[in-house]
Protein backbone atom coordinates (compact mmCIF):
# COMPACT_ATOMS: atom_id res chain seq x y z
CA UNK A 1 0.00 0.00 0.00
CA UNK A 2 1.77 3.05 -1.17
CA UNK A 3 0.58 6.75 0.41
CA UNK A 4 -1.16 8.97 0.76
CA UNK A 5 -1.93 10.81 -1.86
CA UNK A 6 -3.78 13.61 -2.48
CA UNK A 7 -7.02 13.93 -4.69
CA UNK A 8 -5.51 15.76 -7.37
CA UNK A 9 -2.05 13.44 -7.34
CA UNK A 10 -4.79 10.39 -7.80
CA UNK A 11 -6.66 11.75 -10.30
CA UNK A 12 -3.34 12.78 -12.46
CA UNK A 13 -2.13 9.68 -11.89
CA UNK A 14 -5.23 7.19 -13.11
CA UNK A 15 -7.99 9.92 -14.53
CA UNK A 16 -11.22 8.32 -13.37
CA UNK A 17 -10.60 6.31 -9.70
CA UNK A 18 -12.29 5.32 -6.90
CA UNK A 19 -12.01 5.57 -3.36
CA UNK A 20 -13.05 3.30 -0.47
CA UNK A 21 -13.44 4.03 3.35
CA UNK A 22 -11.50 2.11 5.77
CA UNK A 23 -14.08 -0.33 7.70
CA UNK A 24 -14.08 -3.25 9.94
CA UNK A 25 -15.76 -6.80 10.10
CA UNK A 26 -16.32 -9.51 13.17
CA UNK A 27 -15.21 -12.70 12.16
CA UNK A 28 -17.28 -15.89 12.83
CA UNK A 29 -14.57 -16.10 15.95
CA UNK A 30 -15.73 -13.08 17.37
CA UNK A 31 -12.20 -11.02 16.40
CA UNK A 32 -12.26 -7.45 14.53
CA UNK A 33 -10.52 -6.99 11.26
CA UNK A 34 -10.14 -4.05 9.56
CA UNK A 35 -10.94 -3.95 6.13
CA UNK A 36 -10.72 -1.75 2.33
CA UNK A 37 -14.47 -1.53 2.33
CA UNK A 38 -15.72 -2.43 -0.99
CA UNK A 39 -19.11 -2.80 -0.78
CA UNK A 40 -19.44 1.13 -0.04
CA UNK A 41 -21.99 2.49 -0.28
CA UNK A 42 -24.83 -0.05 0.25
CA UNK A 43 -27.89 1.47 -0.58
CA UNK A 44 -26.76 4.64 -3.21
CA UNK A 45 -28.87 3.71 -6.28
CA UNK A 46 -26.67 6.37 -7.90
CA UNK A 47 -23.01 5.56 -6.89
CA UNK A 48 -22.40 1.43 -7.13
CA UNK A 49 -19.37 -0.17 -4.54
CA UNK A 50 -16.76 -2.22 -6.18
CA UNK A 51 -17.70 -5.35 -4.75
CA UNK A 52 -21.08 -4.80 -7.06
CA UNK A 53 -19.32 -5.02 -10.17
CA UNK A 54 -17.84 -8.78 -9.20
CA UNK A 55 -19.21 -12.28 -8.55
CA UNK A 56 -17.55 -13.95 -6.02
CA UNK A 57 -19.00 -16.93 -7.60
CA UNK A 58 -16.18 -16.94 -10.09
CA UNK A 59 -13.52 -17.17 -7.40
CA UNK A 60 -14.53 -20.77 -5.86
CA UNK A 61 -12.03 -21.87 -3.12
CA UNK A 62 -11.81 -24.51 -1.00
CA UNK A 63 -12.77 -24.11 2.90
CA UNK A 64 -11.22 -27.31 5.15
CA UNK A 65 -13.87 -26.34 7.81
CA UNK A 66 -14.43 -28.14 11.77
CA UNK A 67 -16.71 -30.51 9.83
CA UNK A 68 -14.76 -31.44 6.92
CA UNK A 69 -11.55 -32.31 9.55
CA UNK A 70 -13.84 -33.74 11.79
CA UNK A 71 -15.26 -36.10 8.74
CA UNK A 72 -11.60 -36.77 8.10
CA UNK A 73 -11.19 -37.87 11.82
CA UNK A 74 -14.00 -40.34 12.01
CA UNK A 75 -13.22 -42.01 8.66
CA UNK A 76 -9.88 -42.65 9.08
CA UNK A 77 -8.37 -44.86 11.14
CA UNK A 78 -5.18 -43.18 13.20
CA UNK A 79 -3.18 -42.93 14.75
CA UNK A 80 -1.45 -39.70 12.68
CA UNK A 81 0.56 -36.77 13.43
CA UNK A 82 -0.50 -33.70 13.22
CA UNK A 83 1.36 -30.10 11.70
CA UNK A 84 0.60 -26.44 11.43
CA UNK A 85 2.14 -24.44 8.28
CA UNK A 86 1.24 -20.61 8.09
CA UNK A 87 1.54 -18.23 5.19
CA UNK A 88 3.07 -14.72 5.95
CA UNK A 89 0.49 -12.41 5.42
CA UNK A 90 -1.80 -13.94 3.48
CA UNK A 91 -3.64 -12.18 0.87
CA UNK A 92 -1.02 -9.45 1.09
CA UNK A 93 1.50 -11.83 -0.47
CA UNK A 94 -0.93 -11.71 -4.00
CA UNK A 95 -0.36 -8.46 -6.12
CA UNK A 96 -3.53 -7.20 -7.87
CA UNK A 97 -3.45 -6.36 -11.85
CA UNK A 98 -2.27 -2.52 -12.11
CA UNK A 99 -5.65 -2.02 -13.89
CA UNK A 100 -7.25 -2.89 -10.44
CA UNK A 101 -5.38 -0.14 -8.38
CA UNK A 102 -7.86 2.47 -9.61
CA UNK A 103 -11.05 0.86 -7.83
CA UNK A 104 -9.02 -0.67 -4.72
CA UNK A 105 -7.84 2.82 -3.29
CA UNK A 106 -8.90 3.81 0.37
CA UNK A 107 -9.31 6.75 2.36
CA UNK A 108 -8.22 7.19 5.46
CA UNK A 109 -9.90 9.27 8.49
CA UNK A 110 -8.39 12.89 7.28
CA UNK A 111 -9.00 12.04 3.79
CA UNK A 112 -5.43 11.16 2.18
CA UNK A 113 -5.53 8.13 -0.53
CA UNK A 114 -4.01 4.91 -0.60
CA UNK A 115 -2.78 3.01 -3.69
CA UNK A 116 -3.74 -0.69 -2.22
CA UNK A 117 -1.81 -2.85 -4.88
CA UNK A 118 -2.17 -6.25 -2.75
CA UNK A 119 -5.83 -8.61 -2.36
CA UNK A 120 -7.57 -7.14 0.73
CA UNK A 121 -9.79 -7.72 3.04
CA UNK A 122 -13.12 -6.34 2.56
CA UNK A 123 -13.00 -7.41 -1.31
CA UNK A 124 -15.67 -10.07 -2.16
CA UNK A 125 -13.85 -12.15 -4.45
CA UNK A 126 -10.53 -11.61 -2.08
CA UNK A 127 -10.77 -15.41 -0.36
CA UNK A 128 -11.20 -16.97 -3.80
CA UNK A 129 -8.67 -15.07 -5.22
CA UNK A 130 -6.08 -15.78 -2.53
CA UNK A 131 -7.64 -19.41 -2.68
CA UNK A 132 -6.14 -20.04 -5.94
CA UNK A 133 -2.52 -19.95 -5.59
CA UNK A 134 -3.08 -21.29 -1.74
CA UNK A 135 -5.06 -24.33 -3.19
CA UNK A 136 -2.20 -24.97 -5.87
CA UNK A 137 -0.12 -25.22 -3.59
CA UNK A 138 -1.88 -27.26 -1.28
CA UNK A 139 -1.68 -29.45 -3.90
CA UNK A 140 1.94 -29.64 -4.62
CA UNK A 141 2.69 -30.21 -0.63
CA UNK A 142 0.26 -33.07 -0.91
CA UNK A 143 1.85 -34.53 -4.29
CA UNK A 144 5.51 -33.53 -3.20
CA UNK A 145 5.37 -34.73 0.46
CA UNK A 146 4.52 -38.31 1.98
CA UNK A 147 1.66 -36.97 3.63
CA UNK A 148 -2.16 -38.37 4.64
CA UNK A 149 -3.86 -34.85 3.64
CA UNK A 150 -3.70 -31.18 3.91
CA UNK A 151 -6.71 -28.88 5.44
CA UNK A 152 -6.56 -25.25 4.53
CA UNK A 153 -8.40 -22.02 6.00
CA UNK A 154 -7.19 -19.28 4.47
CA UNK A 155 -3.55 -19.04 5.12
CA UNK A 156 -3.53 -21.38 8.18
CA UNK A 157 -2.89 -25.40 7.11
CA UNK A 158 -2.62 -28.67 8.74
CA UNK A 159 -1.05 -30.94 7.84
CA UNK A 160 -1.95 -34.82 8.69
CA UNK A 161 0.96 -37.71 7.80
CA UNK A 162 1.51 -41.35 9.45
CA UNK A 163 3.75 -41.40 12.77
CA UNK A 164 6.00 -43.75 10.23
CA UNK A 165 6.23 -40.99 7.68
CA UNK A 166 9.65 -39.01 8.03
CA UNK A 167 8.55 -35.91 6.51
CA UNK A 168 9.51 -33.19 8.84
CA UNK A 169 7.64 -29.48 8.42
CA UNK A 170 10.56 -27.55 7.61
CA UNK A 171 10.79 -29.37 4.66
CA UNK A 172 7.77 -27.92 3.82
CA UNK A 173 9.09 -24.51 4.87
CA UNK A 174 12.45 -24.75 2.46
CA UNK A 175 10.44 -25.70 -0.48
CA UNK A 176 7.97 -23.10 0.18
CA UNK A 177 10.05 -20.91 0.62
CA UNK A 178 11.77 -22.03 -2.89
CA UNK A 179 8.37 -21.73 -4.50
CA UNK A 180 8.17 -18.03 -3.23
CA UNK A 181 5.51 -18.69 -0.56
CA UNK A 182 6.95 -16.26 2.30
CA UNK A 183 6.01 -18.37 5.68
CA UNK A 184 5.31 -17.14 9.45
CA UNK A 185 7.97 -19.81 10.98
CA UNK A 186 6.56 -18.25 14.63
CA UNK A 187 3.09 -19.99 13.68
CA UNK A 188 4.68 -23.26 12.00
CA UNK A 189 4.78 -26.21 14.17
CA UNK A 190 6.33 -28.96 13.49
CA UNK A 191 4.36 -32.53 13.66
CA UNK A 192 2.88 -34.11 17.19
CA UNK A 193 0.11 -35.62 18.28
CA UNK A 194 -1.93 -32.28 18.84
CA UNK A 195 -2.01 -29.06 16.75
CA UNK A 196 -4.32 -25.73 17.03
CA UNK A 197 -6.43 -25.69 14.00
CA UNK A 198 -9.33 -23.00 13.52
CA UNK A 199 -9.40 -22.53 16.96
CA UNK A 200 -9.99 -26.20 18.38
CA UNK A 201 -7.04 -28.39 19.16
CA UNK A 202 -6.95 -31.92 17.01
CA UNK A 203 -5.38 -34.98 18.63
CA UNK A 204 -4.32 -37.25 16.14
CA UNK A 205 -3.32 -40.05 17.88
CA UNK A 206 -7.03 -40.29 20.02
CA UNK A 207 -9.21 -38.57 17.02
CA UNK A 208 -10.57 -36.00 19.71
CA UNK A 209 -10.62 -32.76 19.78
CA UNK A 210 -11.38 -29.94 22.21
CA UNK A 211 -10.96 -26.08 23.21
CA UNK A 212 -8.22 -24.55 24.36
CA UNK A 213 -8.60 -24.48 27.97
CA UNK A 214 -8.11 -20.38 28.27
CA UNK A 215 -10.82 -20.02 25.70
CA UNK A 216 -13.12 -21.81 27.32
CA UNK A 217 -12.59 -19.70 30.41
CA UNK A 218 -12.73 -16.99 28.54
CA UNK A 219 -16.18 -18.17 27.12
CA UNK A 220 -17.18 -18.74 30.24
CA UNK A 221 -16.49 -15.31 31.53
CA UNK A 222 -17.90 -13.62 28.93
CA UNK A 223 -21.36 -14.74 28.95
CA UNK A 224 -20.85 -14.39 32.66
CA UNK A 225 -20.93 -11.11 31.90
CA UNK A 226 -24.52 -10.98 30.44
CA UNK A 227 -25.79 -12.48 33.30
CA UNK A 228 -25.27 -9.57 35.81
CA UNK A 229 -28.58 -8.06 36.42
CA UNK A 230 -29.68 -4.34 35.39
CA UNK A 231 -26.18 -4.35 32.80
CA UNK A 232 -27.03 -3.00 29.34
CA UNK A 233 -24.73 -3.93 26.45
CA UNK A 234 -24.42 -2.46 23.02
CA UNK A 235 -25.13 -4.21 19.43
CA UNK A 236 -20.96 -4.53 18.67
CA UNK A 237 -20.99 -6.56 22.30
CA UNK A 238 -23.73 -8.94 21.12
CA UNK A 239 -22.47 -9.49 18.10
CA UNK A 240 -18.70 -10.52 19.43
CA UNK A 241 -20.59 -12.63 21.99
CA UNK A 242 -22.77 -14.44 19.03
CA UNK A 243 -19.50 -14.85 16.72
CA UNK A 244 -17.38 -16.75 19.65
CA UNK A 245 -20.30 -18.71 20.88
CA UNK A 246 -21.25 -19.58 17.36
CA UNK A 247 -18.01 -21.22 16.70
CA UNK A 248 -17.56 -22.74 20.19
CA UNK A 249 -21.31 -24.75 18.52
CA UNK A 250 -19.03 -26.35 16.18
CA UNK A 251 -17.76 -28.59 19.08
CA UNK A 252 -21.13 -28.44 20.71
CA UNK A 253 -23.89 -28.49 18.67
CA UNK A 254 -26.31 -29.26 20.57
CA UNK A 255 -26.03 -25.71 22.13
CA UNK A 256 -26.49 -23.91 18.62
CA UNK A 257 -30.42 -23.78 19.32
CA UNK A 258 -29.79 -21.41 22.19
CA UNK A 259 -28.02 -19.13 19.87
CA UNK A 260 -31.42 -18.13 17.97
CA UNK A 261 -32.47 -15.25 20.76
CA UNK A 262 -29.27 -13.69 20.40
CA UNK A 263 -29.64 -13.27 16.62
CA UNK A 264 -33.06 -12.28 16.90
CA UNK A 265 -31.89 -10.10 19.72
CA UNK A 266 -29.65 -8.43 17.40
CA UNK A 267 -31.93 -8.28 14.50
CA UNK A 268 -34.68 -6.74 16.73
CA UNK A 269 -32.06 -3.88 17.21
CA UNK A 270 -32.85 -0.39 15.60
CA UNK A 271 -29.81 2.07 16.43
CA UNK A 272 -26.73 -0.03 17.21
CA UNK A 273 -24.99 2.39 19.68
CA UNK A 274 -28.10 2.37 21.84
CA UNK A 275 -27.54 -0.05 24.91
CA UNK A 276 -29.57 -2.24 25.61
CA UNK A 277 -31.03 -4.79 28.51
CA UNK A 278 -30.81 -8.85 27.93
CA UNK A 279 -34.49 -10.12 27.20
CA UNK A 280 -35.64 -12.62 29.19
CA UNK A 281 -35.02 -15.20 26.79
CA UNK A 282 -31.94 -14.77 26.10
CA UNK A 283 -31.37 -14.22 29.74
CA UNK A 284 -32.39 -17.89 30.22
CA UNK A 285 -30.98 -19.33 27.15
CA UNK A 286 -27.09 -17.90 27.89
CA UNK A 287 -27.63 -19.39 31.74
CA UNK A 288 -27.80 -22.86 29.82
CA UNK A 289 -25.19 -21.82 27.40
CA UNK A 290 -22.69 -21.58 31.05
CA UNK A 291 -24.54 -24.42 32.95
CA UNK A 292 -23.27 -26.39 30.14
CA UNK A 293 -19.65 -25.17 29.58
CA UNK A 294 -19.29 -25.43 33.14
CA UNK A 295 -20.06 -28.94 33.49
CA UNK A 296 -18.94 -30.74 29.68
CA UNK A 297 -16.35 -32.71 29.02
CA UNK A 298 -14.16 -30.94 27.10
CA UNK A 299 -12.43 -33.51 25.18
CA UNK A 300 -14.60 -35.03 22.80
CA UNK A 301 -14.12 -37.67 19.99
CA UNK A 302 -14.46 -35.54 16.83
CA UNK A 303 -18.22 -35.17 16.15
CA UNK A 304 -19.95 -36.71 13.33
CA UNK A 305 -22.29 -34.10 11.36
CA UNK A 306 -24.15 -36.10 8.82
CA UNK A 307 -26.98 -37.35 10.20
CA UNK A 308 -27.10 -41.52 10.56
CA UNK A 309 -30.27 -44.21 10.32
CA UNK A 310 -30.65 -46.14 13.35
CA UNK A 311 -34.16 -46.96 12.35
CA UNK A 312 -35.37 -45.29 15.41
CA UNK A 313 -38.78 -43.86 16.05
CA UNK A 314 -40.85 -42.60 18.43
CA UNK A 315 -44.67 -41.92 19.32
CA UNK A 316 -46.73 -41.18 22.22
CA UNK A 317 -50.37 -41.43 22.89
CA UNK A 318 -52.44 -39.69 25.72
CA UNK A 319 -54.64 -42.67 26.15
CA UNK A 320 -51.40 -45.61 26.80
CA UNK A 321 -48.43 -43.52 26.93
CA UNK A 322 -44.82 -44.29 25.05
CA UNK A 323 -43.48 -46.65 23.02
CA UNK A 324 -39.91 -46.30 20.96
CA UNK A 325 -38.66 -48.61 18.34
CA UNK A 326 -34.67 -48.82 17.51
CA UNK A 327 -33.93 -50.96 14.38
CA UNK A 328 -35.95 -54.79 16.21
CA UNK A 329 -35.05 -53.07 20.13
CA UNK A 330 -38.33 -51.51 21.65
CA UNK A 331 -39.47 -50.43 24.82
CA UNK A 332 -42.60 -49.04 26.03
CA UNK A 333 -44.39 -46.94 28.70
CA UNK A 334 -47.36 -47.04 29.96
CA UNK A 335 -48.63 -43.56 31.95
CA UNK A 336 -50.12 -43.26 35.60
CA UNK A 337 -53.19 -41.38 36.24
CA UNK A 338 -51.55 -38.59 37.53
CA UNK A 339 -49.05 -38.01 34.08
CA UNK A 340 -50.75 -34.38 33.22
CA UNK A 341 -50.27 -32.75 36.80
CA UNK A 342 -48.38 -29.67 36.36
CA UNK A 343 -49.76 -28.72 32.82
CA UNK A 344 -48.08 -31.43 31.12
CA UNK A 345 -50.01 -32.50 27.61
CA UNK A 346 -49.11 -34.38 24.42
CA UNK A 347 -45.93 -32.26 23.15
CA UNK A 348 -43.93 -32.68 26.48
CA UNK A 349 -45.53 -36.75 26.32
CA UNK A 350 -43.65 -36.70 22.93
CA UNK A 351 -40.44 -34.88 23.80
CA UNK A 352 -40.56 -37.53 26.72
CA UNK A 353 -40.61 -40.36 23.94
CA UNK A 354 -37.47 -38.52 22.67
CA UNK A 355 -35.48 -39.00 26.10
CA UNK A 356 -36.56 -42.32 26.52
CA UNK A 357 -35.38 -43.28 23.19
CA UNK A 358 -31.60 -41.79 24.19
CA UNK A 359 -32.14 -44.24 27.12
CA UNK A 360 -32.49 -46.88 25.12
CA UNK A 361 -29.53 -46.35 22.98
CA UNK A 362 -27.46 -46.15 26.28
CA UNK A 363 -28.93 -49.45 26.97
CA UNK A 364 -28.49 -50.56 24.01
CA UNK A 365 -25.07 -49.52 23.86
CA UNK A 366 -25.01 -48.93 20.16
CA UNK A 367 -24.55 -44.99 19.66
CA UNK A 368 -20.87 -44.30 18.70
CA UNK A 369 -19.40 -41.00 20.49
CA UNK A 370 -19.99 -37.73 18.36
CA UNK A 371 -22.64 -39.39 16.16
CA UNK A 372 -25.68 -37.51 14.80
CA UNK A 373 -28.51 -39.69 14.74
CA UNK A 374 -32.09 -39.69 12.92
CA UNK A 375 -35.40 -39.82 14.98
CA UNK A 376 -38.12 -39.92 13.34
CA UNK A 377 -42.17 -38.82 14.44
CA UNK A 378 -45.55 -38.34 13.50
CA UNK A 379 -46.57 -35.02 15.08
CA UNK A 380 -45.49 -31.99 13.47
CA UNK A 381 -45.26 -30.47 16.58
CA UNK A 382 -42.09 -32.42 17.91
CA UNK A 383 -40.38 -32.42 14.66
CA UNK A 384 -40.59 -28.78 14.69
CA UNK A 385 -39.37 -28.82 18.24
CA UNK A 386 -36.88 -31.08 17.38
CA UNK A 387 -35.44 -28.58 15.13
CA UNK A 388 -35.53 -25.79 17.15
CA UNK A 389 -34.68 -27.42 20.36
CA UNK A 390 -37.86 -24.72 22.31
CA UNK A 391 -41.06 -24.40 22.58
CA UNK A 392 -43.34 -22.09 23.88
CA UNK A 393 -44.44 -24.42 26.43
CA UNK A 394 -42.68 -23.99 29.53
CA UNK A 395 -42.41 -27.91 30.52
CA UNK A 396 -41.61 -28.94 27.07
CA UNK A 397 -38.26 -26.32 27.30
CA UNK A 398 -37.43 -27.94 30.68
CA UNK A 399 -37.73 -30.88 29.19
CA UNK A 400 -35.40 -30.81 26.51
CA UNK A 401 -33.20 -29.00 28.56
CA UNK A 402 -32.86 -32.07 30.08
CA UNK A 403 -32.35 -34.01 26.88
CA UNK A 404 -29.68 -31.36 25.81
CA UNK A 405 -27.82 -32.19 28.83
CA UNK A 406 -28.20 -36.18 28.04
CA UNK A 407 -26.95 -35.52 24.56
CA UNK A 408 -23.78 -33.44 25.69
CA UNK A 409 -22.74 -36.08 28.45
CA UNK A 410 -23.02 -38.98 26.23
CA UNK A 411 -21.65 -37.05 23.01
CA UNK A 412 -24.53 -37.31 20.33
CA UNK A 413 -26.97 -35.32 18.65
CA UNK A 414 -30.24 -35.40 17.08
CA UNK A 415 -31.92 -34.70 13.55
CA UNK A 416 -35.50 -35.17 13.24
CA UNK A 417 -37.42 -36.75 10.28
CA UNK A 418 -41.06 -36.71 9.77
CA UNK A 419 -43.04 -39.99 9.18
CA UNK A 420 -46.60 -40.47 8.29
CA UNK A 421 -48.92 -41.47 10.91
CA UNK A 422 -50.25 -44.66 9.24
CA UNK A 423 -46.44 -45.32 8.48
CA UNK A 424 -44.90 -44.75 12.10
CA UNK A 425 -44.20 -48.23 13.55
CA UNK A 426 -44.00 -47.25 17.09
CA UNK A 427 -47.66 -46.11 16.48
CA UNK A 428 -48.85 -49.77 18.04
CA UNK A 429 -46.59 -49.88 21.34
CA UNK A 430 -48.04 -46.17 22.07
CA UNK A 431 -51.37 -47.41 22.38
CA UNK A 432 -50.47 -50.45 24.23
CA UNK A 433 -50.13 -53.35 21.53
CA UNK A 434 -46.83 -55.08 21.66
CA UNK A 435 -47.48 -57.30 18.61
CA UNK A 436 -45.38 -57.95 16.19
CA UNK A 437 -42.55 -57.51 18.49
CA UNK A 438 -40.67 -60.29 19.96
CA UNK A 439 -40.35 -60.42 23.84
CA UNK A 440 -36.58 -61.08 23.68
CA UNK A 441 -35.77 -57.72 21.83
CA UNK A 442 -38.17 -55.67 24.19
CA UNK A 443 -34.65 -53.19 26.40
CA UNK A 444 -35.28 -52.93 29.71
CA UNK A 445 -34.02 -49.73 31.41
CA UNK A 446 -33.92 -47.80 34.54
CA UNK A 447 -36.65 -45.13 34.45
CA UNK A 448 -35.65 -41.70 34.69
CA UNK A 449 -36.17 -41.02 38.74
CA UNK A 450 -38.00 -37.84 37.44
CA UNK A 451 -40.16 -39.59 35.41
CA UNK A 452 -40.90 -42.46 37.75
CA UNK A 453 -44.24 -40.55 39.57
CA UNK A 454 -45.78 -40.59 35.87
CA UNK A 455 -44.77 -43.67 34.13
CA UNK A 456 -43.37 -47.68 34.52
CA UNK A 457 -43.01 -50.49 32.18
CA UNK A 458 -45.88 -51.58 30.42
Amino acid sequence: MFGPFTHDEASNKFGFFRSNPLGSVVNSDGKIRPINDLSHPKKDKNIASVNSFVNKLDYTTTWDDFKVVANFFRSNEGPVELAIFDWEKAYRQIPTLKSQWPFLMVQDLVGGLYVDTRITFGGVAGCGSFGAPADAWKRLMEHEFDVVKVFRWVDDNLFVKSPLASVSIKDVVSRSLELGVATNKEKCSDFSDEQKYIGFIWNGKDSTVRLPTAKLEERKNQIATFLVAGTQFKFNEVEILAGRLNHVAFLLPQLRCYLRGVYRWMNEWKKHEAPRNVPEDVFEDLSFWLQSLQTFENTRLAPIPTPTEIQWVGDASTSFGIGVLIGNRWGQLQMKESWQQGGNGIAWLETVAIRIGIVMLQEIGIARKGSNLIVYTDNTTTESVLSSRKSRDKNVNEEWKLIQKMLINSELDVTPRRVKSEDNIADGLSRGIRFPHAAANRVWFQIPCDLTDVMFHA
